[in-house]
Formats: C-alpha cells, sequence, structure tokens
C-alpha cells in the first residue's frame, strides 16, 4: 500500500503537470511542415534496404549525381523511417511527442531538485516550454533531446558529489547513439568541457563544496572516452568536421532563419528575451549566485541560443532549472503546497491529459478544433495526419502520372518529391550546404519573379512547381509569360511548363 500510495501525485505536483498538459496538446497539433522529415525518411529508407549509408547527394538533378554528401545524422533517419514502417506517420508524429514530453519532465525535475519546489519549477517550465516552440518539428534532432537532458542530469548530480563515478561511464554509451543520430552530439562535448572546466576552477580557487582532485581528474578521462566513443560511426573524425562546417556554411547562416538569431516577435522568441530579463533580474536580486561551472554554462549556452533560434531548445532545458534556483534564492523559503498524496490530485492529473491524449495523431482530425487550425493541414491526406497545407501531395501525385522535364520549385517542396517522387529529381532541397551560394541567389531570384526567364534558362529547368503562398511573384510574372502555360493548379501549388 506504502509504494501505491507515493505513485499518487501531491498538490504541488499538479502545477508542472497543467503546464506539461497543456504543452503536449500544444505540440500534439503541430502540422507537420515538409522541410525537415521528408528528405530524412527517405534516406532512412535507403539505409534500411541497401544496409549502408549514402555519401552522394542522389536526388539533384542540377549536382552531378555523385556530389559527396555526409549523412550524419543516419541513425536518427532510419529510426524515423522504421517508426514509419511500423505505423506510418502517425507512429512517427506519437513518438515526437513522447520523447519531447519526457525531455521537458525530466526539466521540471531537474528544476524541483534545484529550487525544491514544484511550483518554481512549474514556472521554469513554462518558459522553458513556450520559448521550445519554434524547435519541435518532426526531424533527428528529436534524438538529441533525451541524450542531452541526461548528460545535464548526470553531470549536475556527479558536481554535486551525488553520484558515484561510475555512473559516468554512461556518458559514452549514450555518445555511441547520439553521435550517430543527431549532430547536436557536439553539445555533449560542451557540457563535459564546462563542468571539467568549472570543477577544476572550484579546485584550484579552494571554493567550498569543490570536487577532489580524483573526481576532476574522473571528468577529464570521460571527455577521452566519449570522444572516442563519438569515432563510432561513419565519418570517424570527420564528422565533427562536418558539423563544423555545417555551423560556418554561408547559404544555411544567410537564408535559414532558424539558423539567425532569434527576432524579438512570435511567441517563442518574446520568451526566449523574457526569460534572459527574468534571468537578470532574479540575479541582480537573489541570494543565489552561481559558480564557476553554473556561470560558464549560463554564458555558453545564451551565446548559443543568442546565435540562432535552432539552438533556443537547449538554453531552455540546461538553463531554466538554473532559474528556479535562483528564484528560490529571492524567497526566504520555496512554496509549497501541503505534500499530503491523494488519488484525488492523481485523477486531477489524468484529467489534464485527456486533450492532448484526444489530439494524438490517431484521434486528432476527430476533435471540434476552429476552422483557423484546420485550414492550416490537408485533412484526410494520404500521406498521413497532420500534413501541412505546405506539402504539395496532389501537386507531386499529378506529377507522377504526368512525369518529364527539368523541375524548379520550392526548396520544402524539393523534401517531398524526395519521399514521394525521387525519380523526378530536384533543383534544391533542404540539404541547403549542398548547394553552392550562387545557386541559392538564382533559387530566391527565380522565386519572386526577378530575371527568371534566363535564371531558368541558366539550369535548363522547363517546368516549374510553385508555393502561390511565398512564390506568388512568380506565379503572376509566369501568367504573363506566353513562353509558359499553366498545366496544374489546386489551393496550394501551381506547374508551369515551357512551351516548345
Amino acid at each position: 500500500m506504502r509504494k501505491l500510495h507515493r505513485l499518487a501525485v501531491s498538490i504541488d505536483q499538479l502545477w508542472p503537470a497543467v503546464v506539461l498538459a497543456g504543452f503536449l496538446f500544444y505540440v500534439s497539433l503541430m502540422p507537420l511542415s515538409p522541410n525537415d522529415f521528408w528528405w530524412h525518411l527517405k534516406i532512412g529508407e535507403i539505409i534500411f534496404e541497401t544496409r549502408s549509408v549514402p555519401t552522394t547527394s542522389m536526388f539533384a538533378w542540377t549536382l552531378p549525381a555523385d556530389a559527396p554528401f555526409v549523412y550524419g545524422a543516419w541513425l536518427g533517419e532510419l529510426l524515423l523511417y522504421v517508426l514509419h514502417r511500423w505505423g506510418g506517420l502517425a507512429l512517427v508524429t506519437f513518438v515526437r511527442n513522447g520523447v519531447t514530453l519526457a525531455a521537458f519532465w525530466l526539466m521540471a525535475g531537474a528544476a524541483r531538485a534545484r529550487s525544491g519546489s514544484w511550483r518554481i519549477a512549474a514556472l521554469a517550465l513554462a518558459f522553458g516550454c513556450a520559448m521550445s516552440l519554434n524547435n519541435l518539428v518532426v526531424r533527428p534532432q528529436l534524438w538529441s533531446l533525451l541524450p542531452f537532458v541526461l548528460y545535464a542530469m548526470l553531470l549536475r548530480r556527479y558536481a554535486a558529489g551525488a553520484l558515484h563515478c561510475a555512473w559516468l561511464l554512461a556518458c559514452p554509451l549514450i555518445m555511441v547513439f547520439w553521435a550517430n543520430a543527431h549532430g547536436a552530439f557536439v553539445l555533449g562535448f560542451a557540457l563535459l568541457g564546462i563542468y571539467f572546466a568549472g570543477e577544476l576552477v572550484k579546485r584550484v580557487l579552494g571554493v567550498e563544496g569543490a570536487l577532489p582532485w580524483r573526481r576532476v581528474g574522473w571528468l577529464a578521462v570521460m571527455g577521452g572516452l566519449t570522444g572516442l566513443a563519438a569515432l563510432a560511426n561513419p565519418q570517424g573524425i570527420g564528422i565533427v568536421n562536418y558539423v563544423a562546417g555545417l555551423m560556418g556554411d554561408q547559404p544555411s547562416q544567410e537564408l535559414v532563419v532558424e539558423w539567425q538569431s532569434p527576432s524579438p516577435s512570435g511567441i517563442a522568441n518574446v520568451v526566449f528575451y523574457a526569460s534572459i530579463l527574468a534571468l537578470l533580474a532574479v540575479l541582480a536580486y537573489s541570494r543565489y549566485r552561481p559558480g564557476p561551472t553554473e556561470l560558464l554554462l549560463l554564458l555558453a549556452f545564451l551565446w548559443l541560443a543568442w546565435s540562432g533560434q535552432r539552438y533556443v531548445i537547449w538554453y531552455a532545458l540546461l538553463v531554466m532549472p538554473i532559474l528556479a534556483e535562483a528564484v528560490v534564492g529571492l524567497l526566504r523559503r520555496a512554496p509549497r503546497g501541503p505534500q499530503n498524496r491523494k488519488w484525488l490530485y492523481s485523477a486531477t492529473a489524468a484529467v489534464l491529459f485527456v486533450p492532448a491524449v484526444l489530439a494524438q495523431p490517431w484521434w486528432v482530425e476527430r476533435l471540434p478544433l476552429p476552422e483557423a487550425y484546420w485550414s492550416q493541414v490537408q485533412m484526410g491526406a494520404e500521406a498521413g495526419p497532420l500534413v501541412d497545407t505546405t506539402t504539395p501531395v496532389d501537386a507531386v501525385a499529378y506529377l507522377r502520372e504526368h512525369p518529364g522535364g527539368k523541375l524548379y520549385h520550392e526548396m520544402g517542396y524539393g523534401s517531398y518529391l524526395i519521399w514521394a517522387l525521387p525519380e523526378q529529381g530536384v533543383f534544391v532541397d533542404p540539404r541547403v550546404e549542398l548547394y553552392p551560394y550562387e545557386q541559392w541567389r538564382d533559387y530566391s531570384s527565380i522565386g519572386q519573379g526577378f530575371n527568371y526567364g534566363k535564371l531558368l534558362a541558366k539550369y535548363g529547368a522547363d517546368r516549374v512547381l510553385l508555393d502561390l503562398a511565398t512564390q506568388g511573384e512568380l506565379g503572376l510574372a509566369l501568367q504573363d509569360d506566353m513562353a509558359w502555360a499553366r498545366e496544374y493548379g489546386d489551393a496550394y501549388s501551381e506547374i508551369w511548363a515551357a512551351k516548345q
């Protein structure tokens, strides 16, 4: 009976449950945009069928077929395909939802451990969830969430003296998976390096609570073993060069919004900047003072998030628990409600998650949601549930029945073409670093209807698949061009062909 009683929740635990239930509901309703999913799914299929990782571009008709390309997230792509093979898009989406929930629940637990209060942890969780909303699309990055959180938890508890040295052996074991699943594995090295540097400074300065030299040295040993573990990938040491090159790739940095600094617009980015202000204000007045390790973590991950919108989620998962600890330093004691556990609170928590359960992909299309939401989703799409209207499902079905030609198209469309019609070939696709910067400039000019005739001729493109929402100028220009004829159109896309 005592064990069963411990499964019940207290009224304090309802606070993070409310946040997580709302967050899961929102995430579960996110439409699947084409950019960073479908091409990864195709690579996973190729790996599954050939039992080998490809090394060339394969799909781009604008580049040589043997143009080299590194598929650094090959294991993440394979996992996505296996899930899709077992349960279609619904299972893939469901797993994304579950992994996301688990990562943020662990973050809430870390905030609770630092602050001693589930209520303050709920505040930190709300900040973290809200600012991460731009980073939760279905793509291989989702396989980095739990490794990152586990690294942060292990190293935090080790530095606090709460874990035996042997626990850190989990770091190289996790890295074997992480280095093959997604490029964010470099954050594991960043965490190890920061904890080693911070704890070394504490030891040298004789700060109270500093780790013994033996435990500081064990961090260095784990860093070395983790580095060796990361070499267990098809690229070997080359995977590090690939990630470094990607982070400095000019087309990615200049043309893709998520690689750029977060602009103070939209809910996620506004909350990110609000969290910085809150953190500065709390640290200024709190009795809590970050030690060398916490200070390095704050500076490193704030810089990382500031440098690119795609990195905000790592800042959220790592820094918000620190914010929770600092908030407690403003108070005489952590706020706590009655700690008696009651099954009524457990039932309440379960009810909170009912909408999120109903929003899972197998049942979501039955929900009575506003028309404004359903206008973003292709209801009953053959590809699966919650497919974004920016996915050219019907247009590609037309191309399948009327193949041929060298096709210019919107970048995200290229991702879906790689999956659904790879024999067509793509002009560009979300593998941004694969294509020369000049080609991306030409792609952008064509999409804006600027000098499109000469540029299309330059590449030999004789068909156009355009997105009416983002390439409307090109559509208007083609309407007035006697050299082109419209052969297909729906509410989202148009296909034009050059007249012979």
